[in-house]
């Protein structure tokens, strides 16, 4: 035997396989016991009866049979040389002439193709201009199936040759020719080079040759195509591959996953709309395909385009997902993609071991990566939103990985498909696929660098926050920042203080991104600001309790929590002056100023807000001396000073560099003229800042201008476009807890029912729904520590008027009593009994 193989060059797959079993002294029953086969899978092997096997089935076999690395290589050898001899040539080589190639050798595929119609379109064109097309994108995005539908629309469009080469099975590069040779049935001719006997063949042929996955052997294949390019001019190549070819010539096009749903479209998803996304569209079809009742409805549309949100419109795993939907509803799948490496396996029998499931088809990428390349993806993991290079920089180096080498290995990762890049803002971000961080994230806990690399993550997302803590940027374009950095500020902060693993550090974050919680994230930042203040401790410094108490006071005044507020800003301006922070003194007095204000004490409020003015002025704060001069306009104007609040806001206006303050100072203009009589004039100017608001997306923002908006018209009788905004709120309120301004609505909606003219018609019970609601709002307003404000308190004045017009003052005040004890439900459901056009609400947000 050993002759044998060294004469006749590399035998038959058979015949190794089975002399390496029977040196190793095993039965055909126990290799395949050992390799977890079939005895009858090795006996078909052995006989040369079944197909070539997998590369997944040779490394079962060569484990079983303890080989060695070089006796490895030579069972992979003689399965490629399968590849050819199978389809019935002869032992021997042969000299030409050759046949023909085919006009179409494709892959067929029982599975419909969907989603993938633009991108088709783009790759035809490519492959029609460029003589090679590398299509590339990370495993499982469907790479294989678009280029097989690129190859049959141009096969079929120029009636051409068409032939794929799959070269996935090929574990030694040198067999890239041999793959080639096999799949255009092209035999080698003795003492000449595979690769000339290729380029004979094809030099006048005019063909398209699909190289499909490229990526293990990607050096060879490069090679092997340049040379075929170079000397068969009607030749073309489009490959697939992970990474790209890199010769010249080649044009790479880098396939997107399925085109997915934003978060808040995905959330009003209804069946009709399903069609634009491909994601939604694959999974539809692969879930009929096992289970012919399902059905995409309005009711389950929202958590299908969830789930293929979160599947990141991976093809493969979409399908995956899809294939448990006879066992699992779509909610509980969604639930368990936390543990989405048990959920996405089970795929087709007959696909490739790696395209079976999720794990195994990354598993295929990450062997082929440097360690240097394997230590970067395995950290990238800690970061939560993506990040730019100087945060992979900060967190990614260490042992192995240089600083200085961050950029090439990220560079290299992109190509490789393991790390997507967004070139979309003013510096790049990088990020993974939620299935490439979870599993990236299994081998950092595993190699137990999990730690140091959370330490090092929390430390950058520390420096980066206190670098923008006053930085001069608008507030607009901070809150740009504050939007994209969130997702990384939460998850440091999950690991310093909820996981108690850096308590100090992440009260530090919590109090520095005190502008991030007022700005974009109110109740999330109130959370994380409980959290903090609950474990502050001896060793905690004023410093840092200044920033939470301030922290605390500026979500407590944008939550309209001013008795709160009030407590917060005294106690912040008081560990300012203790750490010698005049600024922050300034900051603390202006948000205390405007607690006083809303409480009723203006004198306090003015007294406050001037001090605050001084240091402002003499600081250079741009931002904080418009926001008090603004204050201040609002005070004057509580006093019954419009000349002076108009004077103050007219100094703040140029001041304002941001768009969200230009629309502030709108705003605040719509609440003097309201005070000065001119309602007609305040609800335009409340009116146009309205679009504005919207666009900015603030909904406690939105919801207080609403709220205005919807007093300034019952002030003008206009109750049923009152009541439209009321209901506005409402929703609002109900999406983002904003408990005060739901109070507000709700007082609203019962003030349309008593003033509006129908409500004589349905007196008395109008009437006293109308005092139940004021009951229900004073006692919640009360809990909350709020006030009603101006607009507020003259229509509930006004209300109760009326009430007690149309009853006896006692039995208003027993009605109010009964509104007290309501509960949300029975209050909302109290506003809304004559709103047929509302749909009933079934609880307004909790005060927590």
């Amino acid at each position: 035997m050993e002759n044998e193989r060294r004469s006749g060059g590399p035998p038959e797959f058979g015949t190794l396989l089975r002399s390496f079993r029977l040196t190793a002294g095993l039965s055909q029953e126990a290799l395949a016991e050992r390799a977890g086969l079939s005895a009858h899978g090795v006996s078909a092997l052995e006989r040369g009866y079944r197909r070539t096997p997998q590369r997944g089935t040779l490394a079962l076999l060569a484990g079983a049979l303890a080989l060695s690395d070089a006796q490895s290589r030579e069972l992979e050898a003689a399965a490629a040389r399968w590849v050819l001899l199978r389809d019935g040539a002869k032992a021997s080589v042969l000299v030409g002439p050759w046949p023909d190639a085919p006009s179409s050798h494709l892959p067929l595929s029982l599975a419909s193709f969907v989603g993938r119609g633009r991108e088709v379109d783009q790759i035809a064109a490519l492959v029609r201009q460029h003589r090679l097309v590398t299509l590339t994108g990370s495993g499982g995005v469907g790479k294989t199936q678009t280029a097989l539908q690129v190859a049959t629309a141009l096969g079929e469009a120029a009636a051409g040759a068409v032939c794929f080469v799959g070269l996935s099975p090929v574990g030694d590069p040198s067999l890239v020719p041999v793959a080639i040779a096999s799949a255009l049935r092209v035999q080698e001719m003795p003492n000449r080079p595979l690769v000339e006997t290729l380029l004979e063949h094809l030099r006048d042929k005019a063909l398209l040759l699909m190289l499909d996955n490229c990526e293990h052997v990607v050096a060879q294949a490069a090679t092997v195509a340049e040379a075929l390019l170079a000397g068969c001019p009607q030749l073309r190549i489009l490959a697939t591959s992970r990474e790209p070819l890199r010769f010249a010539g080649e044009h790479t096009y880098r396939l997107p996953s399925l085109s997915i749903p934003s978060r808040e479209a995905a959330a009003r998803l209804r069946a009709s709309d399903a069609a634009a996304y491909g994601a939604i569209e694959l999974f539809c079809d692969r879930a009929r395909a096992v289970d012919h009742r399902f059905a995409l409805g309005d009711e389950n549309a929202s958590a299908v385009a969830e789930l293929c949100r979160k599947l990141d419109g991976i093809p493969l795993a979409i399908e995956l997902a899809a294939a448990r939907v006879n066992s699992l509803s779509i909610m509980a799948l969604t639930e368990r993609l936390e543990d989405r490496f048990r959920i996405l396996t089970g795929g087709r029998r007959t696909a490739l071991p790696r395209q079976q499931t999720m794990r195994a088809a990354i598993d295929w990428s990450y062997d082929s990566l440097s360690a240097p390349e394997q230590r970067v993806f395995e950290r990238l993991s800690v970061f939560a939103g993506g990040c730019t290079l100087a945060g992979a920089e900060a967190v990614c180096a260490g042992g192995d990985v240089a600083t200085a080498d961050i950029a090439n290995l990220i560079s290299s990762l992109v190509d490789k498909s393991m790390v997507v890049a967004d070139f979309d803002g003013t510096d790049p971000r990088y990020w993974l696929f939620e299935s490439f961080r979870q599993y990236a994230s299994e081998k950092l806990v595993a190699s137990g660098e999990r730690q140091a690399v959370a330490q090092r993550h929390a430390r950058a997302y520390l420096d980066l926050a206190e670098r923008l803590e006053y930085s001069p940027e608008p507030a607009d374009r901070f809150q740009v920042i504050a939007r994209r950095e969130l997702d990384d500020w939460r998850a440091a902060l999950q690991w310093t203080l909820a996981q108690r693993h850096d308590v100090a550090l992440g009260q530090r974050l919590v109090g520095v991104l005190r502008l991030t919680w007022s700005g974009v994230a109110v109740l999330e930042g109130r959370h994380w600001v409980r959290l903090a203040l609950d474990l502050v401790d001896e060793r905690t410094p004023s410093k840092v309790l200044a920033r939470l108490n301030h922290a605390a006071t500026m979500i407590a005044v944008r939550l309209h929590e001013y008795a709160v507020a009030l407590a917060s800003g005294e106690s912040a301006a008081e560990h300012y002056r203790i750490a010698g922070e005049s600024l922050g003194v300034a900051s603390a007095q202006t948000l205390t100023g405007v607690a006083l204000e809303a409480l009723g004490r203006v004198e306090e409020a003015q007294a406050r807000l001037q001090e605050a003015l001084a240091i402002a002025r003499r600081s250079g704060d741009r931002r904080l001396l418009a926001f008090t001069l603004r204050c201040l306009g609002s005070a004057s104007a509580a006093a019954g000073d419009i000349v002076a609040a108009r004077d103050y806001l007219a100094q703040a206006r140029p001041i304002h560099e941001a768009k969200i303050g230009s629309i502030s100072v709108e705003a605040d203009l719509s609440e003097y003229e309201f005070r000065a009589g001119n309602v007609e004039l305040a609800l335009g100017h409340a009116m146009d800042s309205l679009g504005p608001i919207r666009e900015f997306g603030h909904p406690d923002v939105l919801s207080h201008q609403c709220a205005l908006i919807s007093g300034y018209l019952v002030a003008l009788d206009r109750y049923d476009e009152a009541e439209e905004f009321a209901r506005e709120i409402l929703d609002l309120a109900r999406g983002h807890a904003l408990t005060v301004v739901a109070a507000w609505a709700l007082q609203r909606l019962g003030a349309v029912a008593a003033l509006r003219p129908q409500a004589r018609e349905r007196a008395p019970h109008s009437h006293m729904r109308a005092a139940r609601i004021l009951g229900f709002v004073d006692a919640r307003i009360a809990a909350l520590g709020s006030v009603r404000g101006h607009v507020g308190q003259l229509e509930y004045d006004r209300v109760l008027k009326v009430l007690h017009a149309a009853m006896r003052p006692d039995v208003v005040a027993n009605l109010m009593l009964e509104g007290e004890t309501m509960t949300e439900e029975q209050a909302l459901n109290e506003a809304l009994r004559d709103c047929p056009s509302a749909p009933r609400i079934g609880r307004i947000p909790s005060l927590d």
